[in-house]
């Protein structure tokens, strides 16, 4: 008999992808892709030269995780490798990751994802500090210096994962200040040119569409129905550019999307960013238990999670 997960994602890929059951979006979730597969003659195309992957499939090619730190840095272009960067934020918290002989990238808490974006940090007001997001915790953490790494990874990181979205009040005090996640929905675009110049061609060409979009459907950055365009460093899958990841549903809903042209950005703001779907032909995965409940999470007290 097929299983429940050969049938669900024979509707994105011909084959079984080596995925968690909690990555396979329901079916009621996906939409078909307006754009794919068809020449676009009102946005042009990325160069020749950048050698991208037209053909591998594309679910299965991220790897899982379960907790996204974000720190702002008001850069879109970064050192090409910024867990080597020892005098940066970036850099420390890798140090203190690796340095935890506890610490696991297996279920259910899974991987610690790090990236620098462009967000300037605007919370924050000490000299060195950044504003730092965290996911799924859906919360803004500021004043965050490199120096502050180790206590940072104690206080929200050597921790389980919520299973729902955090209060401002459920949260002991603490060293620095936090705030509720000002973003309803993000639209991160890899932009890592030192990393790799397929990402940095590709995202601000991306990011252009992506303004010009949210512009026409009138939806500004903040607000219960804001979304916000910022670039990230590595991600991975260069040969996929442009690779980018939207986070709905208060910070819980991670999908990741490669191949994006700038032709697709309409239908990914309509679809994914206002109704929460997902576009199976470009879907590469997602964040840990954006589909959930799994085996180990109790639907009931999950209110966030999209439920079968």
């Amino acid at each position: 008999m097929t299983s429940l997960l050969q049938r669900i994602s024979s509707a994105i890929v011909p084959q079984e992808p080596q995925v968690g059951i909690d990555q396979i979006p329901p079916l009621t979730e996906l939409v078909d892709c307006n754009e794919c597969g068809q020449d676009c003659y009102d946005h042009s195309g990325y160069p020749s030269y950048l050698d991208l992957d037209t053909t591998t499939a594309l679910l299965g090619s991220m790897s899982p995780y379960g907790r996204h730190v974000m720190i702002s840095t008001g850069l879109c272009d970064w050192t090409e490798r910024i867990e080597d960067d020892e005098a940066s934020l970036a850099g420390q918290l890798f140090k203190v990751i690796n340095d935890d002989k506890n610490y696991t990238q297996n279920q259910p808490n899974g991987r610690i994802f790090v990236t620098n974006t462009s967000l300037p940090s605007t919370y924050s007001s000490q000299d060195g500090g950044h504003d730092v997001l965290l996911l799924p915790e859906n919360i803004l953490i500021s004043n965050v210096q490199a120096s502050d790494a180790p206590a940072f990874y104690c206080t929200f990181l050597d921790k389980p994962l919520p299973l729902q979205p955090i209060q401002l009040s459920m949260l002991h005090p603490v060293a620095w200040p936090v705030h509720a996640n000002p973003f309803a929905s993000m639209i991160l675009i890899c932009s890592h040119r030192k990393r790799d110049k397929r990402c940095g061609v590709t995202a601000p060409i991306l990011a252009r569409e992506f303004d010009h979009v949210l512009r026409e459907n009138d939806i500004e950055e903040q607000g219960d129905y804001g979304a916000v365009v910022m670039m990230v460093s590595h991600v991975g899958g260069h040969k996929f550019a442009g690779n980018l990841i939207c986070y709905t549903h208060q910070g819980t809903r991670g999908t990741w999307y490669g191949r994006v042209k700038p032709c697709h950005c309409k239908q990914i703001v309509e679809d994914t960013i206002i109704r929460g779907k997902v576009v199976k032909e470009l879907y590469r995965g997602s964040m840990m238990h954006s589909y959930g409940p799994t085996s180990f999470m109790d639907s009931s007290t999950c209110p966030a999670r999209i439920r079968w």
